[in-house]
This record gives C-alpha cells, structure tokens and sequence, in this order.
C-alpha cells in the first residue's frame, strides 16, 4: 500500500489507535507531532482513506459507470448544499461549550455546567470517565465535575467532536459501511495536527483550526452518504480514482456549507475556500493548518494498518 507523502509544511463569529464512534467514548486519540512547515505538502488526503475503504471490495465498475457515479453524487451534493434544511444541525451547546473550553478563566465546574444541560453529552463524558483509559478506582464516576477535571483537555475536545459528529455518522450497510469509520478516525487525527499546526507554526487560535478539521470531517460524511446512496443505485463501485477525487474536493465545499448554515466565523468560511488553493503560501494560516494536518493524518492512518499487518 503506497503511503500518501509525509507532511513537510474554534469558535468565533469574530502507533495512535484506530478509533471509531463505537469506541470513541473509551479511545481518545493522542496529540500528534507537526514539526514542519506545509510549503511543499502532499495535499491529497482522501486516497488513502479510500483505498482502506475499498479493501475486500468487489472490482469498481467501468468508466462509463464511474462517470454515472460521479454525476449522480455532485447532484446529490449540490443538493445538499443548496438546501439547507438537509445539512446537519448545529449541536445547540455548540457555542456554549466551544466558548467555555477557549476561556482560561473557566472551571471544572462551569464546564461541567455547560455538559450537563445536554443528557446526552453529559451520557457521554460519563462514560468517557469511566473507561478504561481513565478510572483509577473501583468506584464509578457519576459527578460532571470530577469526570472534567479526570478526562482534561484532550478528553474534553473529543467529546465536542463527537457532539458535533455523531448526528451524522450512521451509515448502515452498503458497499462503503467502512468508510465512516474511517471519516472519524481521520477527523480526530486532524483536529489533533491542525490544532497544534496552527498554534505553533501559525501562531492561529488552536480551537478555530480544531473546528474547521470537525466541520471538513462533516462534509466529508455527507459526501460519503452521497456516495453509497449511488453505488446502491448503480449497482457497484466507482474507480477509486474517482471516489478519492470527490470525498477531498467536496468535503470541505461542504463543510463550508455546513459553517455558513450554522453562522460561523468568515475566518472559519475563508479556512475551507483555502483548501482549494493549490499554493498554501495563499492560504490563511488556518487554511495552511488543515491543508497540512489532513494528508498527514491519513498517512498516520495507513501506517498504522501496515504495522498491525505485519
């Protein structure tokens, strides 16, 4: 399996483990090193996420019905960004929460006040706190406090991630039930790389850059949907070419849909425009953040299934 190139370069209107929305609340993902610059990054994420995808998969379909595809999906996906009651809803803690997490003035406790006006969330970081990963005593966690100050920063982000994910992440069945998975665990990875990208290299607020890998991450689960619906109605697989080739041009058009449907920030707008520049020395240096973090964490990724391979 060829490795895409190593990497060489939140709120405001204003061997890491494979980890899945199944096991998200049990396998926070680990910080990931961005030591270099992004000039000359292999921008092309998306291949290595679909050739994973694609394993153990009957042969695609013929050129002719790849391009039948293709046309069926960019429908599909214009829809999607031209309507925008079918775009995912904004999680309602969202700003609450993303605000509180940004301010160093905030504590446990108001932390812990923001999650638990969310069962669901509140569910989540429980049960995060409880795992393996986390508890150090018999006894089960059940006040929010405490699970905030035991789960930390890292812990508290994944948990955004999976409020801002999970709504959309179910993708039952079909002939790419894998890539969804795979989305997550290359969205975390991102957020991760473009959060410490952009505070070290861009010297660019750590949480904007996290967002934007979340929302890329979104689209790239709507372009995914759009694609299985397709292949069901076509009766097979486009080439992998051409599946790649959707999944890293539309995801972040339609992670910007998602941002402009939701009122985010034009900083955050102008971060998803930039990942169809070529050059990143065009970029803002949150487009830079995310152009680099992407493609290094699908590397991250293919690395990792050579080494349980082998």
């Amino acid at each position: 399996m060829a490795l895409l190139g190593a990497l060489t370069s939140w709120w405001q209107r204003g061997r890491t483990p494979v980890v899945t929305p199944r096991e998200a609340s049990t396998a926070p993902p680990r910080a990931v090193a961005v030591t270099i610059t992004a000039s000359a990054v292999d921008r092309n994420w998306a291949s290595a996420l679909i050739e994973l995808a694609y394993e153990g998969q009957p042969t695609p379909l013929s050129s002719e019905a790849t391009a039948s595809i293709r046309e069926t999906v960019e429908k599909t996906l214009v829809r999607f960004a031209e309507t925008p009651q079918r775009l995912p809803r904004r999680p309602q803690l969202l700003p609450q929460l993303l605000s509180t997490l940004n301010d160093d003035e905030a504590s446990g406790r108001e932390i812990a006040g923001v999650i638990a006006r969310d069962p669901a969330l509140a569910a989540h970081l429980l049960r995060l706190a409880n795992s393996a990963l986390y508890r150090t005593q018999p006894a089960p966690i059940e006040n929010l406090d405490r699970a905030v100050a035991l789960v930390g920063t890292e812990g508290l982000r994944q948990l955004v991630a999976m409020a801002v994910m999970q709504p959309v992440m179910r993708m039952d069945g079909g002939a790419l039930a894998a890539l969804p998975d795979l989305i997550w665990d290359h969205t975390q990875r991102t957020a991760l790389a473009a959060a410490q990208f952009a505070k070290t290299v861009e010297r660019e607020d750590a949480f904007a850059a996290q967002l934007l890998a979340l929302l890329q991450g979104l689209g790239a689960i709507l372009v995914a949907q759009a694609l299985r619906d397709a292949c069901a109605q076509h009766g097979g697989l486009p080439d992998a070419g051409s599946a790649a080739h959707l999944l890293q041009d539309a995801s972040p058009r339609l992670g910007r849909a998602v941002a402009r449907e939701w009122g985010l920030s034009e900083r955050l707008l102008q971060g998803l425009d930039d990942q169809a520049i070529d050059d990143t020395a065009h970029m803002t240096g949150l487009g830079r953040a995310l152009a680099a973090a992407a493609p290094h964490a699908s590397a991250a990724m293919a690395s990792a299934r050579i080494a349980d391979a082998a």
